[in-house]
């Protein structure tokens, strides 16, 4: 995805003050790079391929052309200057999964039947489909949180861990788009935490819904950059502390 969509901004109100990334309290923060949700033979994108064809090829092919790419060039970045690096996962820790967000375990009907048919990619902490992606795995020094809901901040206790650290900006990145990673980042926008959604490294299963998830973050809530612009931003930092 190009940054065309950047052109429609100039139609729509921004509400958000500017700022610049301190690299000293900047995390990465990676929501759901997970075999379940980004690798082709796993559960959410096997179920995309058996039923939503376009839809999968659109956001599998994004998500190994762009997205894990452009983790490697971002983790390599944060890791080699030393700052923080973030991952969440999404998973029920309960075998019935009744510990999740009530949207996967709807006691109507026709609830309980979504919830059979397409709770599948819903993956078990400690299963293979939990872990995330190899190319991009945690190193022993990064923390990893688990949450049972959409929103990062909705379940666990990142914004105590991050206030811990220090962290005050954050870079997001990860799957999907317009679902985990937006909702987090607007829950971390909303605790005054200053936000950079990285559009080549976080992919949506449409073109459309990519778009409308930029648009709107950045009219509202944060801003939207490259990778590219986001290590060169910090590396511009860094060199002037040093001098």
């Amino acid at each position: 995805m190009s940054g065309e969509w950047k052109q429609g901004l100039k139609d729509i109100p921004i509400i958000v003050p500017p700022f610049e990334l301190q690299p000293q309290s900047t995390a990465l923060l990676i929501v759901d790079m997970q075999y379940m949700f980004a690798h082709p033979d796993f559960g959410y994108a096997r179920m995309l391929r058996s039923r939503y064809p376009r839809a999968a090829d659109y956001f599998l092919k994004r998500v190994q052309d762009e997205v894990i790419p452009n983790h490697g060039k971002l983790l390599q970045f944060f890791r080699q200057h030393g700052l923080r690096v973030v991952y969440v996962t999404l998973g029920a820790a309960l075998p019935d999964g009744s510990d999740m967000v009530p949207l996967s375990t709807l006691r109507s009907p026709d609830g309980r039947e979504k919830a059979r048919k397409y709770g599948r990619w819903l993956a078990a902490v400690g299963s293979p489909g939990h872990r995330i992606l190899e190319e991009i795995a945690p190193r022993p020094n990064e923390l990893v949180i688990n949450k049972t809901s959409f929103g990062a901040f909705n379940s666990t206790g990142i914004d105590t861990a991050l206030r811990n650290m220090g962290v005050e900006y954050l870079v997001i990145t990860g799957v999907a788009a317009n679902v985990c990673v937006e909702t987090t980042a607007r829950d971390a926008a909303d605790r005054g935490y200053r936000c950079v959604m990285v559009e080549d490294a976080v992919a949506a299963i449409t073109a459309e819904f990519q778009e409308v998830t930029m648009k709107a973050f950045a009219s509202l809530f944060g801003r939207v950059e490259t990778t590219e612009a986001v290590c060169g931003e910090l590396q511009r930092k860094l060199h002037t502390a040093v001098e």
